[in-house]
């Protein structure tokens, strides 16, 4: 079935309740003839099964359905739920079918936001872990395990994407989409500029110390703005070695 077959196919199923078009189409990034078609369609919940068994595809199909209920797609926000890990898969998408009265609509514009208390306790667990990554990784450098440091401080970059973005209410996206997202919706502050922060994480991936030392700085002066201060205090006494002072 093709994408516009299964469009249609929506529009007129009673049983479908929407169809967001996720993926590189959905948001109309980076698209090429290899492209596939990544559909999400949402059923009413006693129907899930039934639309499953029908209508979903394999991994690699050229339109790669995925079908889940109308409860399936809203633990997605949840950011203590088991879905939670495919939530930013929904920001910037398109919906293509809404027969809930645009809730799906709704919901999807929700989807890239995070309510005060997740995104206060997300920043804080993630701004600990990169610290701690980037502690591992100047200590094993200043030690001469330079292998071992570089990989410490690749660790450290997923978890200072987290924290940059959880401290601004907002979900990383996936590591395909965060030009796209850097440049739609930039984070506030010169230093977290698209093209700024994408040349830094390549140096921080490379094991560079000073920029490492750097990025320790501003993201320390992002805490202590943010009320994560204490995160940071925590670290005594090594903050002034690892702001490379």
């Amino acid at each position: 079935m093709t994408y516009e077959q299964l469009v249609e196919l929506a529009r007129r199923d009673a049983g479908i309740v929407g169809l967001i078009l996720t993926g590189s189409r959905g948001r109309e990034f980076a698209v090429g003839d290899e492209s596939d078609w990544d559909v999400r369609l949402v059923v009413r919940d006693e129907l899930r099964d039934a639309y499953r068994a029908r209508l979903a595809t394999t991994r690699g199909s050229e339109v790669e359905v995925v079908v889940l209920s109308q409860s399936e797609l809203e633990e997605v926000r949840s950011v203590g739920s088991a879905p939670a890990w495919d939530r930013y898969s929904y920001v910037g998408a398109t919906v293509a079918v809404d027969d809930a009265g645009r809730s799906l609509s709704r919901l999807l514009a929700r989807m890239g936001s995070l309510e005060r208390d997740d995104a206060q306790g997300l920043a804080a667990e993630r701004l600990d872990g990169y610290v701690n990554a980037y502690y591992r990784a100047a200590k094993n450098l200043r030690s001469g395990l330079v292998v071992e440091a570089r990989l410490d401080a690749v660790e450290a970059v997923p978890l200072l994407l987290d924290f940059l973005f959880a401290v601004h209410g907002r979900v990383r996206p996936f590591n395909r989409f965060l030009r796209w997202e850097l440049e739609q919706r930039p984070l506030p502050g010169e230093a977290w500029e698209a093209k700024t922060l994408l040349t830094r994480l390549e140096a921080l991936t490379a094991g560079d110390l000073a920029e490492q030392q750097r990025m320790f700085r501003e993201v320390e002066g992002l805490a202590h703005s943010r009320g994560l201060g204490d995160v940071i205090d925590g670290w005594e006494p090594d903050v002034a070695w690892l702001r490379g002072n």
